[in-house]
């Protein structure tokens, strides 16, 4: 893509909780305006018409059938994982879950231990993972937040990077984070098994 803007439809709809996954979805929403003002347009939508690419924050929000690449932001595997959560939340509603988000292009996680768990037990391959930590809330007090000896991110950080995946998803819209080999296994194995 030379000096195109990308259109990237953001599923907003997590954006009302102030916890959790809205507050990701808020701070992550005005990092990608900030920070994108030269590389494409954010439209708020969970139904990405006329986008180049959509991203779902949350895994809720993955679509069985994107009409342009999909990027899904994973915060946890428990869900997909644990067999008490199949039976608490329905194991067919958890198998097309799994199924919509193994079609997405990438994947980004906030910790490299989340990365490897979703290779092992999703069967994902480890170029389509993505770790893009989550920076500390900006009304937080700095006071309160933990030192780390590792400069901590800033949201602006967690945007151009995210705007680097998008990219990376336009240049290769055909592949999904689960290879060929792997989506058998998805298909036949029961979540939370792994083979190997």
């Amino acid at each position: 893509m030379q000096n195109a803007l990308v259109r990237v439809a953001f599923d907003s709809r997590p954006s009302s909780d102030p916890r959790g996954v809205g507050r990701y979805a808020r701070h992550l929403l005005r990092a990608l305006r900030d920070t994108g003002a030269t590389r494409g347009e954010i439209v708020e939508t969970h139904r990405p018409r006329r986008a180049d690419v959509f991203h779902a924050p949350w895994m809720q929000g993955a679509m069985l059938h994107s009409p342009c690449p999909m990027v899904v932001t994973i915060h946890e595997l428990g869900a997909l994982t644990r067999p008490s959560e199949r039976l608490r939340s329905g194991g067919i509603h958890l198998r097309l879950r799994h199924l919509a988000v193994a079609r997405a292009t990438h994947v980004i996680v906030p910790t490299e231990a989340l990365a490897h768990e979703a290779v092992a037990e999703l069967g994902f391959e480890r170029e389509h993972v993505v770790v893009i930590p989550q920076a500390p809330d900006p009304a937080d007090d700095m006071a309160c937040q933990p030192s780390l000896t590792a400069p901590a991110w800033t949201w602006q950080d967690v945007g151009r990077e995210t705007w680097r995946v998008y990219e990376s998803a336009l240049a290769r819209p055909e592949r999904p984070c689960v290879g060929r080999l792997s989506r058998r296994r998805v298909a036949s194995a029961p979540l939370g098994s792994s083979s190997g």
